[in-house]
């Protein structure tokens, strides 16, 4: 073959391997079209006497506004009220929304404006028209609960709950009334370190403990509090402990004739000995004293479920709105929609597998927070047949149904469908574990 011959073939493997390399360019590495996800501007403004902030993913917490967010995710705002002041209300595009709460998210679907105002606290809150009760917040920690005049009468559901059991339905059911004195509720659960104050002054005055109690999920038994977890609830304290350290903290603060728990109605001796089991289960709860005390469970629930004229994501009973039954108390969806469960409660999917401070999370309506997750409540009531109870004050099954007593809310080491506020459950009253505390109560 002579030289131009060579020449032309060698030209001809050349331009082929070319076109080759062009295909695979083309054919197995195509481009990456990326297309960002759209945004909105979100602008928030507060009135006179406080400030306002917000943040979300990937924006610091900031008072300028607006903000521009990313469809599809959470922005969460801030109210600080200057002293002397309380958040008045909220509204999200000129709609009421939230009540007086702290703190307000949701999910970026659009732009919107969000507005907060506040008032005096010299101010009396304005109560909800109608009767549906009305609430107070007492400045001590507590919650002051009024429930309306005619009760609460139970109705059938309409809609789904996380599973068929009984368990599911919550206290106020169909055909059943309840009618609830007033009645003043801790604001959140009980913190370690004045479950520690109190127990330790308590050892010194004639109580004894089963338990001693935790910081949270990692204290010791025990221990004295640390600064970076004294706030967290106290936990592995058993039904009997909270009982007996209940009316410590009442002779404490109030006096011993002002005690909760005695042995029995007509032996009213105060029991201080959580290691006397037998004494402590049978005991009587004198409601007529001013005294600390473990909820009954059908004050818990309607603290966890009340709404007052609000009926977002809540059932109608008779003029009141409570949260339905499938929903964490303050969520706004059911137990499904994971960013409103994650707003309100800390359970296993956002708790990092381990308690939190207490008040944290958004609160209630009632202002009110951890009444879903965190750690599970103990109750007074027994555990028993929900329709062999009714009227006015009701504490639970009779004996006769056995030793266990209820627990509400689920806990950090549990599923989002625990949190829902009609889940009911129960324990042996000398159990105590890191996911178990309490809330109290007490007498207006």
């Amino acid at each position: 073959m002579d030289k131009k011959g060579r020449t032309n073939r060698l030209l001809s493997r050349l331009a082929v391997g070319l076109m080759l390399a062009a295909m695979a360019l083309f054919t197995g590495c195509p481009n990456k079209i990326t297309v960002k996800p759209e945004t909105f501007a979100v602008t928030f403004s507060a009135g006179e006497h406080g400030t306002l902030k917000a943040k979300a993913e990937g924006i610091a917490e900031t008072e300028t506004s607006p903000i521009t967010i990313e469809q599809g995710k959470t922005v969460t705002f801030r109210a600080t009220p200057d002293s002397g002041y309380r958040v008045k209300g909220w509204t999200c595009d000129g709609e009421a929304v939230n009540g007086t709460n702290a703190f307000y998210s949701f999910t970026v679907t659009k732009g919107v404006e969000v507005k907060v105002s506040f008032e005096s606290n010299s101010v009396p809150p304005t109560p909800p028209s109608g009767d549906v009760g009305s609430f107070e917040d007492t400045g001590d920690g507590f919650i002051k609960i009024s429930p309306p005049a005619a009760g609460i009468t139970g109705k059938d559901l309409t809609y789904t709950l996380p599973g068929t059991g009984e368990h599911w339905k919550g206290v106020f059911r169909e055909g059943r009334k309840v009618k609830l004195s007033p009645y003043k509720l801790g604001k959140t659960e009980v913190p370690y370190e004045v479950w520690y104050e109190v127990r330790i002054w308590a050892e010194s005055n004639g109580y004894a403990f089963a338990n001693k109690g935790s910081e949270g999920k990692d204290g010791s038994e025990g221990a004295a509090p640390t600064e970076l977890n004294k706030k967290h609830p106290v936990t592995s304290v058993s039904w009997r402990d909270c009982i007996v350290w209940c009316n410590a903290y009442t002779q404490k603060i109030k006096g011993e004739g002002e005690c909760v728990y005695r042995k029995s109605k007509t032996d009213t001796t105060v029991l201080k000995d959580a290691t006397k089991g037998s004494e402590c289960d049978a005991a009587y709860a004198d409601m007529s004293k001013k005294g600390y005390r473990l909820p009954t469970e059908a004050e818990w629930e309607y603290a966890a479920r009340w709404q007052g004229s609000d009926n977002t994501n809540a059932e109608q009973y008779g003029e009141v709105w409570l949260t339905k039954l499938n929903s964490a108390s303050g969520a706004k969806a059911d137990w499904n929609n994971a960013d409103e469960t994650k707003a309100v409660a800390w359970y296993d999917a956002n708790s990092d597998r381990k308690t939190h401070p207490v008040g944290e999370k958004r609160s209630n309506a009632l202002g009110l927070h951890d009444m879903s997750g965190n750690v599970w409540e103990w109750c007074f009531d027994r555990y028993g047949n929900i329709e062999a109870e009714d009227g006015t004050d009701p504490q639970g099954a009779p004996a006769a149904s056995g030793a266990l007593r209820v627990i509400r809310g689920g806990s950090w080491s549990y599923d989002a469908y625990a949190c829902v506020v009609g889940g009911r459950s129960n324990s042996i009253p000398d159990y105590g574990n890191v996911s178990l505390g309490l809330r109290l109560v007490s007498r207006p």
